[in-house]
């Protein structure tokens, strides 16, 4: 799970309008292969499990400044799955160990209708006749247009974006398939490609996408194609694709999933003077939880060190976009607080790490 917090005053009554991006402070540790928490253990401890891995967070006491601590605070809680990141943030703040979508510089954005951009694609491995063909050709009657989420498996970064484009369906169905396919490659212009399950690719409703928040896509390397899909790790969001390769092979591709230390990310964004209130005023945290596959079905608030949690179903929420939320609440005594966030999933799984966020009310 993954969050990004906004600090403001209820009502629209912000300060100047600041933007700060970049890593939070983290509530906790992530440790592998810890035992597990017994009777009596830190309540603010969990242990999470993934792929065979026991990760153990256990939140940090952040300095010797005192704070006031309030147990089971009550507040009105709302949330959407609405909401994009500004593709500056989407191309460019992501990290570099990769070679796919979240690595490498923002692409060139078509300045004018048309731009430069390419949408040719080979399609090829074991099909009966290779071909060539234009996605604007598909697009006609073909584009579909969806708010989807996107997270890194080894980095911090995650995002959100309203993308359009032509299922990658579309253009199996075009290819003469040997028996026995069950791989696809989309390959960038530079050579990298991540192979994947075909019949995952298709279930998934992988996108060839070629816009992204209304903004045209375009590239100097020979394609500005990119494939998108739910619930799936950026390291196959291969860009500048060039040419999508079905192949027979003799055991289907494993679909690299989220690195456990990497499950929770927190950024956060700041969009007051500064973070002091006043008592007895409407205060509204917001911010955005996204777990990558699996349904995001509570947010949860702490304002004692994770002794208490309050916490706010999320029903109805989706697996393929983030939870977007709004926790608003008062204060009414002078002094120094910390807000601790973090999720529940559907699977049962509690963020490793959570999201702590410091403010002051005078």
């Amino acid at each position: 799970m993954a969050f990004n917090i906004t600090k403001k005053l209820a009502g629209g009554v912000a300060g100047s309008a600041l933007l700060m991006f970049g890593a939070a402070t983290a509530a906790g540790s992530a440790v592998a292969a810890t035992p597990p928490q017994t009777a009596g253990a830190d309540p603010s401890a969990t242990t999470h499990v993934v792929n065979d891995q026991e990760v153990l967070a256990r939140l940090l006491d952040q300095g010797d400044a005192p704070y006031v601590r309030l147990a089971n605070v009550e507040g009105a809680f709302a949330f959407n799955q609405e909401g994009t990141t500004p593709n500056d943030e989407l191309f460019n703040v992501f990290g570099t160990a990769l070679t796919s979508m979240c690595s490498k510089p923002a692409v060139e954005l078509a300045e004018s209708e048309g731009g430069v951009a390419n949408f040719y694609v080979n399609v090829g491995g074991n099909v009966k006749k290779s071909f060539t063909i234009d996605v604007r050709e598909l697009a006609e009657d073909k584009s579909q247009e969806t708010l989807m989420a996107c997270s890194c498996a080894t980095g911090a970064p995650f995002g959100q974006a309203r993308v359009m484009g032509v299922p990658l369906s579309a253009v199996v169905e075009m290819a003469d398939l040997e028996d026995g396919v069950n791989t696809v490659t989309a390959y960038g212009a530079d050579g990298f490609g991540q192979p994947l399950p075909l019949q995952y690719a298709l279930e998934k409703n992988a996108l060839l996408v070629y816009q992204v928040n209304g903004e045209e896509l375009s590239s100097s390397a020979g394609s500005s194609l990119q494939l998108w899909m739910p619930e799936t790790v950026a390291r196959y969001f291969t860009r500048n694709i060039v040419d999508i390769e079905l192949t027979q092979e003799a055991e289907e591709p494993v679909l690299q999933g989220m690195d456990p230390c990497y499950r929770n990310k927190v950024n956060v964004l700041n969009y007051s003077d500064g973070c002091v209130f006043k008592a007895g005023d409407e205060i509204t945290f917001e911010g955005v939880a996204d777990d990558l596959g699996s349904p995001v079905t509570a947010v949860e608030f702490s304002f004692d060190g994770g002794a208490t949690w309050t916490s706010c179903a999320t029903e109805g929420a989706t697996a393929d976009k983030w939870v977007n939320w709004q926790f608003t609440t008062t204060f009414e005594d002078a002094g120094d607080y910390r807000m601790t966030v973090r999720a529940k999933t559907a699977d049962g799984e509690v963020s490793p790490l959570a999201a702590t966020l410091l403010f002051e009310v005078a």
